[in-house]
């Protein structure tokens, strides 16, 4: 059975170096605080040079997508040496990052023809995707084989949700998305919205004018998803996450806990750039997936 490399792109915000422990290859979105000049995340411009322009100079960046180039140099070593690959993008509908990779490994196909080259819409972004990533990774050292970890993904990329509040709706009305949360103009741009992604779709959970209120609806929304499916929380890996604040970070980790008891917690996460670009400072959610071993495969 040939060995196989796993793959994202940045938007999964796991971090280089879980990335690295865990093997996994990452593929990083580009940052442009300029709007001329763009920068590879985290390798070439930092989180915190990133967030101080979002919230000192109260400036909104711009991102831009992996480039097919950059798929092909990421997937290339891994194939010389023999290996197969699946790689996950954020979901398509926020990005094209999918198309990249999915045109990289056409072109890689035509000079690897033995090679599997798998590529995955994770339908979700952010600690979503890392936590499908971190099962995945699991899998493998576990000894799972390709095509298992393929139909995990593709299984449990329908059970992840994201439960998120925006820090900042401008920057949704001026990344273009707003439209995908709801109409709302522009007198009502003080709001935080609350936000849900599932299947590849973002849909509103509701609004709100102050943050520790909108953290407890996110915990309501998380006990009604989980009241409706009647899912077992216990079955789940989960974090909660934010991009600029954490002083109530640890009130919002004990109150999930209390709301869904049972869940298995990992420490909070930073929501990166690629969110963050349309999001917004102050951006704070809470991601599950379903653990590989209650798919039976």
């Amino acid at each position: 059975m040939a060995e196989y490399q796993i793959f994202s792109d940045g938007a999964c915000d796991i971090g280089f170096a879980k990335a690295k422990e865990l093997g996994i290859g990452l593929i990083p979105f580009y940052i442009s605080i300029d709007h001329e000049t763009y920068y590879k995340e985290i390798q070439e411009i930092s989180l915190e040079e990133y967030f101080r322009y979002m919230t000192e100079e109260k400036g909104y960046p711009k991102t831009s997508l992996p480039s097919i180039q950059d798929y092909m140099d990421a997937f290339r070593p891994a194939l010389e040496a023999g290996k197969d690959i699946i790689c996950i993008t954020m979901t398509r509908t926020l990005t094209a990052s999918l198309e990249s990779a999915v045109t990289a490994k056409s072109m890689l196909e035509e000079e690897f023809p033995h090679a599997q080259i798998h590529v995955i819409n994770s339908w979700v972004a952010t600690g979503a995707q890392a936590l499908l990533l971190m099962e995945m990774a699991r899998m493998q050292k576990n000894g799972k084989s390709l095509n298992e970890v393929i139909t995990y993904a593709e299984k449990a990329r329908e059970d992840a949700r994201i439960h998120f509040m925006v820090g900042d709706l401008s920057y949704l009305e001026i990344g273009g998305r707003i439209g995908k949360v709801a109409t709302i103009s522009a007198g009502l741009l003080k709001i935080k919205p609350i936000i849900i992604l599932k299947g590849g779709e973002i849909s509103a959970g509701g609004i709100c004018r102050a943050r520790k209120k909108g953290l407890t609806q996110i915990a309501s929304i998380t006990a009604k998803h989980f009241k409706e499916t009647g899912e077992n929380p216990a079955h789940y890996i989960a974090m909660p996450g934010t991009n600029t604040i954490w002083d109530d970070m640890d009130s919002f980790y004990a109150l999930l806990q209390e709301t869904v008891p049972g869940m298995e917690f990992l420490p909070p996460f930073q929501i990166g750039a690629t969110i963050s670009t349309h999001t917004g400072p102050g951006t704070t959610g809470f991601c599950f997936v379903k653990k590989y071993e209650y798919y039976h495969i």
